[in-house]
């Protein structure tokens, strides 16, 4: 099951760096510097290295968070936070053809401060201060006999990943945060 998150990691990865030529489909989102988590920092390094970070960059960045299937569908939503408030939410879903790698985008919206959270699709509007406090909440106290839980981070101590898979789930199991890119905004 490991290495599948692992493969489901990568791709969500490639993807999120992926957009297309047509102007019709092409992306909303931001290019972002993409994350690659690595196991390492534990909950508490990591909760530190993301205050000590903001302390040194400002409470102003950009992150994305993707969903991807194994059917092909998938889903990334962009957040930006000003001053530690969420400004606006992005939001694409696609579908990629498994044969040809091709990704056609099928449904997308913005939203700004005055919309904020006015469509379901997606990933919540809320800070990455937020997604520290669900990971450590919900995500990271599911009982360990029945599921395999994932903590990740960036090399500088950055959440990338932090969720859990129930055991003998097959298919699209992952209940979590999955952070895909970041930057901050100065």
């Amino acid at each position: 099951m490991k290495y599948y998150l692992s493969i489901l990691l990568t791709i969500t990865i490639t993807l999120a760096s992926c957009s297309s030529d047509d102007d019709a489909n092409s992306s909303i989102l931001s290019e972002l510097t993409d994350l690659e988590g690595t196991p390492g920092s534990t909950y508490d390094e990591s909760l530190a290295q993301w205050t000590s970070l903001k302390n040194e960059n400002g409470r102003s960045y950009i992150y994305q968070t993707e969903v991807t299937s194994w059917t092909g569908y998938g889903a990334i939503t962009e957040i930006k936070v000003i001053n530690n408030n969420v400004v606006s939410r992005a939001y694409q879903s696609y579908i990629m053809d498994g044969g040809t790698g091709e990704i056609t985008f099928t449904e997308s919206y913005t939203e700004n401060e005055a919309t904020l959270g006015s469509h379901q699709e997606g990933a919540g509007p809320v800070t990455i201060d937020d997604l520290y406090n669900s990971c450590v909440s919900e995500y990271l106290t599911v009982d360990e006999e029945n599921n395999t839980i994932y903590f990740n981070t960036e090399t500088n101590g950055l959440l990338t990943l932090c969720g859990f898979v129930p055991d003998f789930c097959a298919d699209d199991c992952f209940t979590g945060v999955s952070i895909t890119a970041f930057n901050w905004i100065d």
